[in-house]
């Protein structure tokens, strides 16, 4: 497959894969206290790579670029603020492709809870149900108890980490969300101008339904919904809003509650063909 994006597929034998990913975890020898945290992520990230060779036997990992989600980690140590290292957030992607946001890996090492090192990658979930499972067993490692004023934060690592099928960015003020479609449009035409005016045309089309959009938490009947916006920015699509409901448990699992398509109602295709001063008919 080469440097063909990885981030995308849904591979039927992950399950497979993921058995022979955890053996060869079983294999690497255990972390000594001397060791240093930087000797612990060097056997992650080859734990990873070698997850990948298993699963895409024909792949070249060497001409894929492997970075630390370091945003990922932040989210996660504001909410378990007692955990150290206990989860670490690789991502894997094609160095040549300006598109691919890559696959995202999660290394539970071995002295968790469970008491052996775990695997996980999202990238083969083919429905939210089971993304949201995965993602709750992987917080069963870290025994959480989140309080209120965290449940909006587990929410967010969720659609962060979990949500592959269409990458998206959570946007909690009109700032963001003005910059992000700004970026989106300069970097898909790769044009300034025309990036500009395409941004002009879908920032003045969505004012006129305009949203909320800071997260909101409600506790009804003991049960926390967040509402979340999430702009999706799919290869070639206009930008699209999109409002997430999600109940948020004391253990820190999640539930999907609802997925609406705030602006535009339909996605659409983006026009290569000429630049326009007309204004664009998005519904």
């Amino acid at each position: 497959m080469g440097t063909a994006r990885l981030g995308r597929q849904h591979l039927s034998w992950l399950s497979c894969f993921l058995v022979c990913a955890c053996f060869y975890f079983s294999l690497l020898p255990p972390a000594r206290a001397v060791q240093t945290n930087h000797n612990r992520d060097n056997q992650g990230r080859e734990a990873v790579r070698h997850a990948i060779e298993l699963a895409q036997p024909d792949s070249n990992v060497d001409e894929l670029q492997m970075s630390e989600r370091d945003d990922l980690d932040d989210e996660l140590s504001q909410i378990a603020s007692k955990t150290t290292r206990r989860v670490s957030f690789y991502s894997f992607y094609d160095i040549d492709s300006s598109s691919d946001d890559g696959s995202l890996w999660v290394v539970v090492p071995s002295d968790s809870p469970l008491g052996s090192d775990q695997l996980y990658s999202f990238e083969s979930s083919d429905s939210v149900g089971q993304s949201s499972e995965k993602f709750n067993r992987l917080l069963s490692h870290l025994a959480l108890s989140v309080p209120n004023d965290k449940a909006a934060s587990i929410a967010r690592l969720f659609l962060g980490c979990c949500v592959r099928e269409t990458y998206g960015e959570i946007v909690s003020d009109e700032g963001g969300l003005r910059h992000t479609v700004e970026r989106y449009y300069i970097r898909i035409y790769g044009d300034v101008w025309r990036g500009l005016e395409a941004y002009t045309q879908w920032w003045q089309a969505y004012q006129k339904v305009a949203v909320p959009l800071p997260p909101t938490v409600v506790i009804d009947a003991g049960v926390r919904r967040i509402t979340l916006e999430r702009l999706i920015l799919g290869l070639g699509m206009h930008p699209q809003l999109q409002r997430w409901e999600i109940a948020v448990s004391s253990d820190g699992s999640v539930r999907v509650l609802a997925v609406d398509s705030v602006f535009p109602k339909q996605s659409r295709w983006l026009s290569y063909a000429f630049r326009s001063t007309v204004d664009p008919r998005i519904h």
